[in-house]
């Protein structure tokens, strides 16, 4: 790698890709960006199929209580991460590295793959500097439990992770529930919750974007407990969490 390249950690890059930067990291990045292609190329490799992410998800928070937004880039930077995205296809004459935009010919992820994408951009600064006041939380539950019939206040507290933030996404037009924790040792989880048509089904544990994940499906409402490497983590939690629904 260059010497620019060189000058720039990943813990950099990938603040500066999720908007965490801050202004004088942002302006050097973005100056090495212009001049610097292994630099380039390393923010490349660091970046997710957001094309995709951004057409599976309408980030419209539907709560009544503003909330803090998930990082983003600020919108006065020269380079964000679709930008960027363009300018390396354009440069090597190739298409996103991403698996979903590098094979179109394949359905769409379903929703559990888009938030895998979505949630293996978050560290434990990520979900630690979102945090809401408890009152805020509870408005945007209130507020899902009026659209969708899911009471979900239950499962802000759970042994073994700390809860810190509630937001509503979408996904296909319908809200999706996304409640953020934090493990003991930091590691960023979520449970996420969506209507389905599909049948009831029983904890299922994959790995998912290289995270563990733990869904199942009760009574038309999809659940996911998404987070770290251990799937045996994320099925404890998912119990926790059930038995704090009252399923059982």
């Amino acid at each position: 790698m260059t010497e620019v390249s060189n000058s720039f950690t990943d813990e950099d890059l990938t603040a500066f890709l999720d908007g965490e930067a801050d202004a004088a990291l942002a302006a050097r990045i973005e100056a090495g960006l212009e001049s610097d292609p292994a630099l380039v190329a390393r923010v490349e490799g660091l970046s997710l199929p957001m094309e995709t992410l951004r057409a599976a998800f309408a980030m419209e928070r539907i709560a009544p209580p503003p909330a803090p937004a998930l990082p983003r880039p600020a919108a006065n930077r020269n380079w964000r991460p679709m930008q960027l995205a363009a300018s390396v296809v354009l440069a090597l004459g190739i298409g996103f590295a991403g698996g979903y935009l590098s094979q179109p010919e394949q359905a769409a992820p379903g929703w559990i793959d888009v938030v895998a994408s979505y949630q293996s951009l978050y560290m434990t600064e990520t979900v630690e500097e979102t945090t809401q006041a408890p009152e805020v939380a509870l408005g945007v539950l209130e507020d899902f439990q009026s659209r969708v019939g899911v009471e979900l206040a239950a499962a802000t507290a759970v042994e073994g992770v700390e809860f810190r933030r509630a937001q509503v996404l979408g996904f296909k037009g319908k809200p999706l529930m996304q409640m953020a924790y934090l493990g003991e040792d930091g590691t960023p989880f979520a449970l996420c919750v969506l209507t389905t048509t599909n049948d009831d089904s029983a904890p299922n544990d994959r790995m998912a974007q290289g995270l563990a994940a733990t869904s199942w499906v009760e009574d038309g409402v999809g659940y996911l407990v998404i987070g770290g490497q251990d799937p045996a983590r994320t099925r404890a939690l998912a119990d926790a969490m059930k038995q704090r629904l009252g399923q059982g």
